[in-house]
């Protein structure tokens, strides 16, 4: 049986010498059929360095820097692709099964999009990797395991022919190719598609710490406004709040319910599925456009949990509010609402910001209390909470406070001083109130 094939499409912006070098490292990787390069309008001399090394096997976009979204249709639209496509910049050096490994995920049902692990991703994608030269060494012993998420990173990702003519053109409104990629992965979910991480293929990013070459190029508040305008959402979340899923504590086979309240796009839900493969998945989420996205991952349903109804029956082992309770008219009253939802033995497990960091210190002490966009002192936050209001709130609707997670950011010396300043005038205190940004708590019923 002939070993199905991929067309590489490498976009480059003022990397020339970084282009090179991954030209060369990807003369030992197999599987490829072709390359495709497109030069994002570089000033560098790369447009010159293709002529003489592809024969012609480019575009170069000689009126300046372009959407990555006009970028990818391009190639789309005068190159032949192959059964599959890998899409990726040129500071990825690939392992040498990463593409046999990434298509041999793409034949499996519904995968839409398959990425690999490397250094410098996040969350399921990363995997220290010190050396380029540690990386097939590492790749023939890495697990293989396959993990689904929504936070699959732009930098590397491969997508069957099928698949990619199925979903259509990509964005051109939108410039940044994390945007771009973004506004493509909602419309594969809508589709029914999935996204899976390969454990053991690997990629080595060389740039790793550095930042990317175009973001002084790219507007991200434009585009942010272009997705925001066509999504109806003002951010989008796909990255798992993983503090409230390690709070869960069962055995891998346990077929455990959870409901999270305000569950966004489903990304912490998925996060649990991958931990807990036979476990009942539902969220209950106040935005309809959300929801539209989330309804192709679990089972979920448009609501407003201070209605105080739960539109799913039964009882659930866990109730999620990841920043969530702060947001809420009456906090309290819904936790006792849901007290009567969870099962015997169940628990409420919420993150929930504290009032009493540091930084929002240093504010009263200067007599200020400036809201903001996002953060502690967030414009839609109608609650505030230090520890010891978090714990009575539980206790006085008679939960059994188990466990009390921080979430400490770094602390700088001014900031010490003034925690020690503080902690000689009051009472009860303790030097972890003033460190803790969040406090992931859990609940027993």
């Amino acid at each position: 049986m002939e070993t199905s094939r991929a067309t590489v499409v490498i976009t480059a912006y003022n990397q020339r010498e970084i282009l090179v070098r991954c030209l060369q490292w990807l003369q030992d990787v197999p599987e490829i059929a072709d390359i495709v390069i497109v030069d994002n309008g570089s000033t560098d001399g790369t447009s010159e360095l293709l002529a003489e090394i592809r024969g012609g096997g480019y575009i170069y976009f000689d009126e300046g820097f372009q959407s990555y979204g006009k970028v990818w249709n391009a190639v789309v639209d005068n190159f032949p692709m192959s059964e599959f496509v890998v899409f990726m910049e040129p500071q990825y050096f690939l392992g040498r099964a990463c593409i046999t490994r990434l298509i041999e995920l793409l034949q499996q049902d519904k995968c839409g999009i398959a990425a690999p692990k490397g250094n410098g991703f996040e969350s399921y994608q990363h995997m220290d990797i010190d050396t380029v030269g540690s990386l097939n060494r590492l790749e023939e012993t890495a697990a293989g395991s396959v993990l689904h998420s929504l936070n699959i990173a732009h930098g590397v990702w491969a997508i069957s022919r099928k698949t990619l003519e199925e979903n259509g053109r990509f964005e051109e409104v939108v410039c940044d190719p994390q945007n771009v990629f973004l506004d493509y992965k909602l419309r594969l979910v809508q589709k029914g598609y999935q996204f899976m991480v390969c454990g053991n293929a690997l990629v080595y990013n060389i740039l790793c710490g550095y930042e990317n070459t175009y973001a002084s190029v790219v507007s991200q508040k434009e585009d942010r406004e272009v997705l925001k305008n066509k999504w109806h959402m003002n951010y989008f979340n796909l990255t798992p709040n993983r503090n409230l899923a390690n709070m869960i504590e069962e055995e891998r086979q346990a077929p455990i319910r959870v409901l999270e309240i305000g569950c966004d796009l489903g990304a912490t839900l998925l996060e649990i599925r991958n931990k807990y493969p036979y476990s009942q998945l539902y969220g209950l989420e106040i935005n309809p456009s959300a929801v539209e996205i989330a309804r192709h991952l679990v089972e979920v349903q448009t609501g407003n949990i201070e209605d105080k109804e739960i539109p799913f029956e039964g009882t659930f082992d866990y109730i999620l509010f990841g920043d969530v309770l702060e947001h809420l008219r009456d906090p309290q009253g819904v936790i006792k609402y849901c007290r009567e939802k969870l099962s015997e033995q169940g628990a409420i497990i919420a993150c929930i910001p504290n009032l009493m960091h540091i930084s929002v210190m240093r504010q009263l002490v200067n007599g200020r209390f400036q809201y903001q966009d996002t953060g502690l002192l967030d414009r839609s936050h109608i609650h505030f909470f230090t520890y010891y209001q978090i714990i009575l709130m539980f206790q006085e609707e008679g939960y059994a406070v188990e466990e009390v997670k921080n979430i400490i950011p770094p602390f700088t010396a001014e900031e010490r001083e003034l925690a020690g300043k503080l902690l000689e005038l009051s009472a009860n205190t303790d030097m972890h109130m003033y460190q803790t940004f969040q406090y992931i708590i859990r609940a027993r019923k």
